[in-house]
């Protein structure tokens, strides 16, 4: 809070933080500046409908991290993505980019393979259509790439969902 008033932070956020944790902090009395981020993992199999629809009730704005699933993510051999990313001419990586940008948060994918970084770029000049991206939304499975077990205590309370 006090880099804010320095001018050398124009925002602060905060990364995993679900609706009890923004609760406990945002009613905290020493709290005077709302984050303006929440950084969380995003995906279709890991949507936080109800986590999303807070941060944006509290002008919190949502970072999508994992948000092509990960290394070898289940996401790739999803029929319904593999079908769509035919269907446009694109990877399933960069429908699920595409799907997170037009849900309304950033997306943050991570790859050390220089072919991946450029096709992950490659996203603009186009979009989903409303039932392309209802398509995505209806996949049932669901997984957390990240959890909270390495840590002391428990941080991920279900609250997302």
């Amino acid at each position: 809070m006090q880099l804010v008033g320095t001018g050398k932070v124009r925002n602060i956020g905060v990364s995993n933080f679900g609706i009890k944790n923004l609760d406990i902090l945002l009613n905290d009395p020493s709290c005077k500046i709302i984050p303006a981020v929440n950084q969380i993992e995003l995906h279709p199999c890991n949507p936080s409908p109800k986590l999303v629809a807070y941060n944006t009730s509290k002008g919190i704005h949502c970072t999508g991290y994992s948000c092509l699933g990960s290394t070898n993510s289940p996401l790739y051999m999803n029929d319904s993505l593999k079908n769509l990313a035919v269907a446009k001419g694109k990877t399933v990586q960069q429908v699920l980019l595409v799907w997170g940008i037009q849900k309304g948060w950033s997306v943050i994918p991570k790859s050390v393979t220089p072919s991946r970084i450029e096709s992950n770029f490659a996203i603009d000049g186009w979009s989903l259509t409303a039932d392309e991206i209802k398509t995505i939304d209806a996949l049932k499975d669901r997984f957390k790439v990240c959890n909270d077990t390495w840590l002391p205590i428990k941080v991920f309370f279900g609250d997302d969902e």
